[in-house]
């Protein structure tokens, strides 16, 4: 018998147990793999196999040929070559849209409005170093067309028949091809517009921080409200030429002087103190909202003609001090002036206030014409004792009230008052202005005007300061000579000045 291998057969029992646990094991998983749904089934031999898989060992290759990065298409630029966003981007161009306000629909049937976006007057205000660097200031006299900027900015059009001149909206004729050809038919032309350029320069650079012209620091008077006047006045030389708070060579200075006055608004709507200063003050909000037609605007504009037609006196003026009993007519053709720009910038103003404003007016005018009474107590006018001043006041309120070029009072007042000529050796800006405005509507091809024209054109062309920079005189006038320099002084008499030969466009002749 042979001996027996006890190891050996050790390991081969070993061997055929683990064969039979291994049967038994698969027999099991079998079992269990059939009773389950086939995708189970399926998830298992998958996950299986993968297991599998990531067992095998892969070797690596050092190949020297591989470059060290993947390099796919265009290579990753270096940092000196990406192009930084620009420090000052352009700003976002208004759009124009139409704006329904039934309320104006029913009050202007015949008049298409079209407005821009409201903006709300942002907080940033250039400061005199940022205004005075503006690229798009310049030379004035280098400028070959200094309205082309503004070409094709949206209008208010309508067909006239708002009452008198002026129809149609502030911005009709202070603009591109209606603009030049009211320059050519009245008799301006590049040297005014160069003028009135040098003034708007000289005003750019007086103007205060915040927003006003100071008075006194210019020559002008100590009174309460002086800066309000002659800052509203200011703003008016700057809107009749073009600029508002939303586009225009001198949008900053508009804006700026926007806010100043806007500031001084009270409750009531109207500033402090009242006199004339009252009047240019509802011209200015009125004329700017004319001229950028936004919401804001509108409400504090609206709110100056309510306070306008508030104070207005029982004989149809105005005074110095609200409920006066005495009413002065130099006062209240500021207060007329400012009703109608209100008007033609289709703010509601009652045909009541306007109708009594020119019975006063025919009142204070001689019958036939000529000069006009200075004021009246308790409605009482009397006859004599007129002035020349207020002849050029009357003839231009009548006519901007509504009465026609044949009205014998309007007639008989431009024969009076084209015999006036400007005299360069003595100022009368207030006459001046006046005279412009009356005897323009009376046709630019009346005598009247075609007489009144050139010589005004020389008195202010020919006494303009031209020595120096902008930041002394240049492009002012001086008003040493005139009556009322000591109260409006240099930014005043300046911006008359202006003003005055904006005339050929500033309102519609009808």
């Amino acid at each position: 018998m042979a001996r027996r291998d006890e190891s050996n057969g050790s390991c081969i029992d070993e061997e055929k147990a683990r064969e039979r646990e291994e049967a038994t094991l698969a027999d099991a998983i079998s079992d269990q793999m059939g009773s389950a749904p086939w995708y189970v089934s399926s998830l298992a031999v998958h996950s299986f196999i993968f297991m599998i898989l990531l067992l095998i060992p892969v070797p690596f290759i050092d190949d020297p040929q591989l470059p060290d990065k993947l390099v796919v298409g265009i290579e990753d630029p270096s940092p000196s070559d990406i192009e930084s966003p620009p420090d000052d981007p352009q700003p976002p161009i208004d759009v124009p849209v139409r704006v329904p306000d039934p309320a104006e629909d029913l009050k202007v049937k015949d008049v298409v409005v079209i407005t821009t976006v409201p903006v709300v007057l942002d907080d940033h205000m250039e400061t005199p170093d940022e205004a005075m660097t503006d690229k798009s200031f310049g030379d004035p006299t280098a400028l070959s067309d200094t309205d082309a900027e503004f070409a094709g900015t949206p209008a208010v059009m309508g067909s006239g028949k708002s009452g008198g001149p002026g129809g149609g909206g502030l911005k009709g004729g202070r603009f591109g091809g209606q603009k030049r050809k009211a320059l050519k038919d009245g008799g301006g032309g590049k040297p005014t517009e160069d003028v009135v350029d040098h003034a708007l320069r000289w005003l750019a650079a007086h103007q205060e921080y915040d927003g006003h012209w100071d008075c006194v620091k210019y020559g002008g008077g100590k009174h309460r409200g002086d800066d309000i006047a002659v800052t509203s006045l200011a703003l008016l030389a700057f809107l009749g030429k073009g600029n508002s708070t939303k586009f225009g060579r001198y949008r900053s200075n508009v804006k700026r002087a926007v806010k100043y006055l806007l500031a001084q608004q009270k409750a009531d709507g109207g500033c402090d103190p009242y006199r004339y200063t009252g009047g240019l003050y509802l011209m200015a909000l009125a004329e700017a909202y004319g001229m950028s037609e936004t919401r804001a605007l509108k409400e504090a504009a609206q709110r100056a003609v309510d306070w306008a037609v508030a104070g207005q006196n029982a004989t149809g003026g105005w005074d110095y001090l609200p409920g006066s009993n005495r009413t002065d007519t130099s006062v209240t053709g500021w207060w007329i002036m400012g009703l109608k720009s209100a008007k033609v910038s289709y703010l509601n103003v009652p045909e009541e206030t306007l109708a009594k404003a020119i019975s006063y007016m025919r009142k204070a005018t001689p019958a036939k014409g000529g000069k006009a009474s200075y004021a009246s107590t308790g409605g009482t006018i009397k006859e004599g004792g007129g002035s020349n001043r207020m002849a050029a006041v009357a003839l231009t309120c009548l006519q901007f009230l509504g009465a026609k070029r044949t009205d014998p009072q309007v007639r008989g007042t431009a024969e009076y008052a084209y015999t006036r000529l400007p005299d360069p050796g003595h100022f009368d800006f207030y006459e001046w202005y006046y005279q412009a405005l009356g005897l323009l509507q009376m046709g630019t091809r009346s005598k009247y005007w075609q007489h009144y024209n050139e010589p005004m054109k020389k008195a202010l062309l020919g006494t303009q300061v031209m020595d120096g920079t902008y930041e002394e005189n240049k492009g002012s006038w001086n008003p040493d000579t005139d009556k009322y320099g000591p109260s409006w002084g240099r930014v005043g008499q300046t911006a008359l000045g202006a003003l005055t030969l904006e005339v050929y466009y500033r309102y519609a002749v009808r």
